[in-house]
């Protein structure tokens, strides 16, 4: 727990919330840094809070408790960042902070089997994670240009360099090639991976694991049918999937090491997306229609084949296991 008592805590919290508000207040700010300020303090208040007010019971510390809780955090904090329209160091920057709290839940809980390795097991699987992790969030992270005050007004006669840039991404949106449709969108690559990591589970007998990971390909399919979720892909669906995906996957390699091969296989979902434009770039464009059809399959085939792959080496694996047992 971070605080011994919930009493402390709360007064803790609510005392810097209060704070901010009155500077805020008193200085006069403009209403849009004085909401910038209290959600600057929100946001690690709720990071602190959350966690201690459930007491970091043994099924948050490792396991599919701390994807839950990686999950939650991750979408509370990219909401509020989605809704103040934060710049993107600072988003990214809480990324780092979640990173690193998901790293602590998974890889130092008490009932985690790195407690039981000499330093330098421990030390390489920290490395390996903040790496994994870090390259995962920025390969995954949203198009922060999209959140650009549309309310800002130029003068008579002049356009913002907003607005041209906008007004760009209007006309060439008319022309979509084929690299453009062959590339899969974010949200599809993180339902790729949700999808792999049940079924990498399923062949290892994690049922938690596998419920955990249907769930959230399901909240996925609800995110790509929301008109407001999957054309911004906003942080909250960023933060959250991206932290509970990594939770997750750490804490089956723990309690299954055989499993690490097929979770590493399952990565080249993120690779095999930033190929498919280049693949697709071969395509002949005397016919659009076909070079259209052939520019999906192709999204679809660096969507699956990794999928496939890793469902064989979770199979073999498993059941060389289940062999040695």
């Amino acid at each position: 727990m971070f605080v011994d008592s919930p009493l402390v805590l709360a007064l803790l919290v609510s005392g810097i919330i209060a704070a901010v508000l009155m500077l805020a207040l008193w200085l006069g700010l403009d209403r849009a840094v004085a909401r910038r300020l209290v959600l600057g303090a929100i946001i690690p208040a709720v990071a602190v809070a959350v966690p201690a007010a459930i007491g970091l019971p043994e099924t948050a510390r490792g396991g599919v408790g701390a994807a839950l809780l990686m999950l939650v955090l991750g979408g509370i904090c990219g909401a509020i960042m989605d809704f103040a329209k934060l710049s993107e160091r600072i988003t990214l920057a809480v990324a780092a902070v979640l990173l690193l709290l998901g790293a602590w839940l998974v890889l130092a809980a008490p009932v985690s089997g790195l407690s039981y390795h000499p330093g330098a097991i421990k030390a390489l699987s920290w490395l390996a994670f903040l790496m994994i992790g870090g390259a995962f969030l920025w390969v995954t992270r949203p198009d922060f240009s999209e959140d650009d005050d549309a309310n800002d007004k130029p003068a008579k006669g002049k356009k913002t360099k907003a607005a041209k840039a906008k007004s760009a991404k209007a006309a060439s949106d008319a022309a979509i090639t084929s690299e453009d449709l062959a590339k899969p969108g974010p949200v599809a690559v993180l339902m790729t991976l949700a999808l792999g990591q049940g079924i990498i589970a399923h062949q290892f007998n994690l049922t938690d694991h596998v419920v955990f990971q249907a769930a959230l390909w399901i909240a996925l399919i609800v995110a790509v049918v929301s008109e407001k979720a999957a054309p911004q892909y906003r942080a909250a669906v960023w933060l959250g999937v991206v932290s509970a995906l990594m939770a997750s996957a750490a804490s089956a390699m723990i309690v299954i090491p055989a499993s690490c091969v097929a979770f590493a296989v399952l990565l080249l979902v993120v690779s095999a997306s930033r190929a498919a434009g280049s693949i697709a770039g071969h395509l002949p464009d005397a016919n659009p229609a076909q070079a259209a059809v052939l520019a999906m399959v192709i999204r679809a085939g660096v969507l699956a084949l990794p999928l496939v792959m890793a469902a064989l080496v979770a199979y073999v694996a498993a059941q060389a296991a289940s062999g040695l047992s």
